[in-house]
């Protein structure tokens, strides 16, 4: 018996001694079973699941940084638009921001099997579009990454996007009562940053906005094209209070376009199920839009209003400025450029839209180094303002409750 005890007793310390050299001169084991450990996560958990992904908590600095306090930056991009793809380096590197390019699809090229039943009424352009976006939410899963955001290739931002993107985070981290640290710089638990749509409501079921007075980059109501807008915008641009000058971020509902938009796991996760796996026939951003207006998998969807980023318009032939529609402006939305006017299929000078001091029309400013950077709505903001002046909205926001109770969307309006 005392020999067995001996022999026992050697195996355990030998497995002991081999543990110890496996961990220590290679880590796999350590990290095979924190693997283990993370795919045990329940689902529903959603507080471990995004501190998995993300790893380090964050800050507010991290929006500084080249990839705006997100994981990673994707521009989606037909792989023929070189053109697109020039203008966007060239407009990314000159505010800092770095990206991965994520190719865009041609909707006759997908198979009839891979699309979801319900999707036969899309024009392939959308059906497109709708797979582009979902390619990179597919990535998003796959590689588990905490945080990106997707941006189309005629994105546009203000030349302040950093200093926008930090007053952001103060209010989304106020609406989801975040007020220590978090793994995100914009708080946990949201799933939808939607900071480039062209038209969002506002959700019925949250009265709280984060309001920033005083702000040069919002764009006037009368360049804002905005189908729907939040229900409210009159508390502070109407009368005895007057500024139109005013942004609020808030809880979105239903809302158009995807000029840019930030997704986390858990929200890819979502949106990968319900615009992929079920039945489905809209648009990529109208099937998103009908998810936070109907809260669908508790999705959370926040947004400013008016959006951060906008779209650039190169000159020459007016079907340049989108893959969607046609030079005539045919098309689910239309041209913005030729709407009012269908027969304009030329435009001589660049554009850029919903956005105030554009990074891509001030680009030979920044070609030189320069630190004033000309508007596009001189009548309203002056021809050309400093760095510091566009900036002067920086920490200033505050919460508010709006005192009225909000109308329930209809999504017949969709």
């Amino acid at each position: 018996m005392k020999q067995y005890l001996m022999v026992i007793s050697a195996l355990l310390a030998a497995g002991i001694f081999l543990h110890l050299v496996i961990v220590n001169t290679t880590g796999s084991f350590s990290s095979a079973a924190q693997v283990e450990m993370q795919s045990n996560i329940p689902a529903g958990d959603s507080t471990n699941r995004v501190a998995e992904a993300k790893g380090p908590l964050g800050n507010s600095n991290d929006i500084s940084n080249s990839t705006l306090g997100f994981q990673e930056v994707f521009v989606v991009n037909l792989p023929e638009r070189t053109d697109k793809r020039d203008a966007i380096a060239v407009q990314a590197s000159l505010t800092n921001i770095t990206f991965k390019l994520s190719p865009g699809v041609r909707g006759d090229t997908i198979s009839e099997k891979a699309k979801p039943y319900g999707m036969e009424k899309l024009l392939p352009a959308e059906v497109g579009a709708w797979r582009a976006h979902l390619n990179v939410l597919q990535k998003v899963v796959e590689n588990r990454i905490s945080s990106a955001l997707i941006l189309e290739d005629d994105a546009d931002w203000d030349v302040s996007l950093k200093a926008q993107m930090t007053e952001f985070a103060r209010g989304t981290r106020w609406l989801m009562n975040h007020t220590g640290p978090s793994y995100s710089p914009y708080g946990d638990g949201w799933d939808i940053l939607w900071i480039g749509h062209c038209s969002a409501h506002s959700h019925h079921s949250d009265t709280r906005r984060w309001v920033i007075r005083k702000d040069l980059t919002v764009p006037p109501p009368s360049k804002r094209d905005a189908m729907l807008q939040p229900y409210d915008l009159g508390y502070w641009e109407g009368a005895p209070d007057f500024d139109t000058q005013t942004r609020i971020i808030y809880k979105a509902g239903y809302g158009f376009c995807f000029a840019g938009w930030a997704v986390s796991l858990r929200g890819a996760e979502k949106i990968l199920h319900k615009l992929s796996m079920l039945p489905y026939g809209l648009a990529v951003d109208l099937g998103v839009a009908e998810m936070c207006a109907h809260g669908t998998y508790n999705i959370t969807c926040l947004a400013p209003f008016p959006a951060y980023v906008g779209i650039s318009k190169p000159a020459g032939n007016s079907s340049r400025g989108s893959d969607i529609v046609d030079g005539s402006g045919k098309g689910r939305a239309g041209d913005l450029a030729t709407r009012g006017n269908p027969g304009a299929k030329f435009r001589e000078e660049p554009e850029s839209e919903r956005v105030v001091f554009s990074t891509r029309m001030n680009i030979p400013r920044l070609l030189i180094g320069d630190t004033e950077f000309e508007s596009n709505y001189a009548n309203v903001t002056g021809r050309v303002k400093s760095i510091d002046e566009i900036t002067s909205f920086t920490g200033t926001g505050h919460g508010e409750w709006l005192p009225d109770p909000l109308p329930v969307q209809d999504p017949s309006g969709l």
